[in-house]
């Protein structure tokens, strides 16, 4: 497979849940619509898993992607602390952080298990 369509189809992947999770986290929201508990907890670790996880796909260090990752959290929490319509939490924030953490372990995990594969 060409490599430059390789890197381009996930980085085109990270680019669409970025705008996506731009959308969730500062859209307007109901307050008593959370039918399952903790279902925001969920959605910030997933969203945050897979975008490391896309950035690693696309090659970038461990540390970029997820200094990328952590600056994108802290700056989202931050502004949604400034929204009248949103609430800024330190539950969501470590939810991301979470996300990123498992990120990094499983991506280093498959990696070096494909590295000891192929020798």
């Amino acid at each position: 497979m060409n490599k430059g369509i390789y890197f381009t189809r996930w980085l085109n992947y990270f680019f669409l849940l970025f705008i996506l999770s731009l959308y969730l986290f500062f859209a307007p929201i109901e307050k008593n619509i959370e039918s399952i508990p903790h279902l925001d907890k969920l959605a910030h670790f997933i969203i945050f898993f897979s975008l490391l996880f896309l950035l690693l796909k696309v090659g970038l260090a461990n540390s970029s992607a997820a200094s990328i990752c952590l600056i994108y959290a802290v700056l989202t929490e931050t502004i949604q602390y400034f929204l009248i319509y949103r609430e800024s939490s330190l539950g969501d924030l470590s939810f991301d952080i979470l996300g990123i953490i498992f990120a990094l372990f499983l991506f280093s995990y498959l990696k070096n298990d494909t590295l000891n594969i192929s020798k």
